[in-house]
């Protein structure tokens, strides 16, 4: 008789573990979530943004080292005056495209501001035309007046707020000038300096892994390297195809601001879905709204075309670019948008490429 009581203790004393233990796993999961990981994020930030200009030397050098490695060959040059070579010229190089670029958006951008005052003095007696039209209506409703009004109320609140974050950030922006500035010195001078010791940071690197994974990870960082440069090569063409098919568009339509569209438009292209679009559209509707049916849809055609073309290119040169088939690509690209948002764009190939390499290098089975 007392065998069964006893048994239904032993149980119910296995149940409260069971839930105890449910209950402190959820417990840490709540406190992870809630209390470590913004913590932890602050922190890893904050280190992040400490080591960037040593982590972005590491990345120009090894970018530039195929340059360095081959005025080394051929010239029978010492490092030290290969890396500054090359550092000097690839500095000058971006100086003089950056002027070349910088006078012709000035003088466009010079003309345009001449014209300006034009189109706004038209948008406003448009506006105000349009709001003529609608206020003799509203006044036959007054319902629609008062929904309206509460929602004009709603609408300047959130501008309010708008326009206060945008100073705020505006501010900021200009307050971190001097510190981009130290980054930039600070960054090249790495660069300098890790480019002449490449080799050296580059073997201490490959022996701290020991034993069968050492060609395993020189397999992984050589195929990781290659995808990198591909990467940011294929960024580049697609960049340029856009500005290119822009400012040639709007050449053949007689625009006198071609070139600074175009190339303002490739700049735009690397925010993820937004693009090109910060621009057309709003000159879209203000060419339909004001009269100019014709060089809306022209102008709507110039960015369709724009759009086509480099939905087109996307997948092809990003697979040749990173070394993967269009179609895992594409999907990559889909699926991490759907997960992870406008940064899934990079995630989502990045974790294919990561996987292949880490394949390629044996790690998982064939």
């Amino acid at each position: 008789m007392s065998v069964q009581p006893r048994s239904s203790l032993k149980e119910n004393i296995n149940r409260l573990v069971i839930i105890a233990g449910i209950l402190l796993i959820l417990k840490l999961f709540t406190y992870t979530v809630q209390d470590f990981l913004p913590v932890f994020s602050t922190v890893l930030g904050k280190l992040l943004s400490s080591l960037l200009p040593f982590i972005l030397a590491f990345i120009f050098a090894f970018l530039i080292e195929p340059l360095v490695q081959k005025l080394i060959k051929s010239f029978k040059m010492k490092r030290t005056y290969s890396s500054f070579l090359v550092i000097t010229a690839v500095a000058i190089f971006l100086i003089l495209l950056l002027v070349l670029l910088g006078s012709r958006l000035y003088k466009e951008l010079a003309e345009l501001t001449t014209v300006f005052p034009e189109m706004y003095n038209r948008s406003v007696s448009l506006i105000t035309e349009q709001a003529g039209i609608v206020q003799k209506y509203l006044e036959l409703n007054p319902e629609i007046q008062n929904t309206i009004r509460s929602s004009s109320q709603d609408i300047i609140a959130s501008l309010q707020v708008i326009l206060k974050n945008g100073s705020i950030s505006l501010l900021a922006f200009l307050g971190a000038l001097p510190n981009f500035l130290i980054i930039i010195i600070i960054t090249i001078v790495a660069t300098l300096l890790t480019s002449i010791s490449y080799p050296s940071v580059r073997d201490w690197f490959y022996q701290r892994v020991k034993g069968k994974y050492h060609s395993m990870t020189r397999l992984v960082v050589a195929d990781l390297g290659s995808a990198l440069v591909g990467f940011l090569r294929a960024e580049l063409i697609l960049v340029s195809v856009t500005s290119i098919v822009i400012t040639i568009g709007l050449l053949i339509l007689g625009n006198k601001y071609a070139f600074t569209i175009g190339i303002l438009s490739g700049l735009l292209d690397l925010i993820p879905i937004i693009g090109p679009s910060l621009i057309f559209i709003p000159w879209i509707i203000f060419l339909f709204f004001t009269g100019a049916l014709s060089s809306a849809l022209k102008i709507l055609f110039v960015y369709l075309a724009a759009t086509v073309i480099r939905q087109i290119l996307e997948p092809k040169i990003l697979a040749q670019g990173i070394g993967i088939h269009p179609l895992p690509t594409l999907i990559s690209i889909y699926v991490g948008l759907n997960l992870f948002g406008v940064s899934g764009l990079i995630i989502g190939p990045a974790i294919i490429v990561i996987y292949e390499a880490l394949r390629k290098a044996g790690f998982f089975p064939k």
